[in-house]
């Protein structure tokens, strides 16, 4: 396997979390020896003050636009992560939000159990701003950029660290093969419902990255895990809050 990786993030109206996710990128957290780390910001039918901020900061991204800005923003998300696959020059690929933090190692150990058999997906520690997935754990370590306690996150997340994996988890940041996702044929574009993909006026079914980890366990047999010793920390909401 080559040892080279993109991390990339969405991005479309918030200045402040430009800026929060740029520097969370450009971090020494996001640097794993032995591998190429590539970094990149997705603008999202991005508003024009993001365009003319991101211009400012050293840091690479591509402007993408939905065929129909005023889409449903879920089918908007999914397609804008397509594109990031599509456009990628990386072997490897891992999808962060806007909103999200990182602790020391969260990508090494990670990469540790990236090997053809797992999507590997760290342990998310949730704000608890938009209630809490099955598999986080609710502590507040800030609800914005701004109040974001960053030494209080990393000192959390160096005293629960465990060299542990278990089946199952979320899906937020999980580490893939560039390949493999495009001969799956890509994240659905939206939210799976009765009447189709991307249907939001009929019965929900389940999430897109639901059906599409699942899709490729069937191809590939693979396994989606939980790595508890790769912590991120997830605002919730993130550019959604602000108005």
């Amino acid at each position: 396997m080559k040892k080279n990786i993109e991390i990339f993030a969405l991005i479309y109206k918030s200045i402040e979390y430009l800026h929060f996710i740029t520097n969370q990128l450009k971090s020494d957290y996001c640097k794993v020896n032995g591998w190429d780390v590539g970094i990149r910001l997705i603008l999202n039918d991005a508003t024009d003050d993001v365009k003319e901020e991101v211009k400012k900061l050293d840091i690479p991204y591509t402007i993408f636009e939905n065929p129909d800005p005023n889409e449903y923003y879920i089918n908007r998300v999914y397609r804008a992560y397509n594109h990031g696959i599509l456009t990628s020059n990386y072997d490897n690929l891992c999808i962060v939000n806007s909103d999200n933090a990182f602790s020391k190692n969260w990508l090494n150990n990670l990469l540790v159990h990236h090997d053809g058999i797992n999507i590997p997906t760290p342990f998310l520690v949730e704000s608890g701003k938009r209630g809490i997935g099955p598999k986080a754990i609710p502590i507040n370590f800030g609800r914005s950029p701004a109040t974001y306690n960053a030494k209080a996150f990393e000192e959390y997340a160096e005293s629960c660290k465990i060299n542990l994996t278990r089946n199952d988890g979320l899906y937020l940041a999980p580490v893939f093969e560039k390949q493999k996702l495009i001969e799956a044929g890509l994240y659905p574009e939206g939210n799976i419902y009765e009447g189709g993909v991307g249907k939001s006026d009929t019965t929900f079914f389940e999430s897109s990255d639901m059906y599409f980890f699942r899709k490729l366990v069937s191809i590939y047999g693979m396994r989606h895990i939980t790595v508890y010793n790769s912590i991120l920390y997830h605002i919730q909401e993130g550019e959604m809050d602000e108005n």
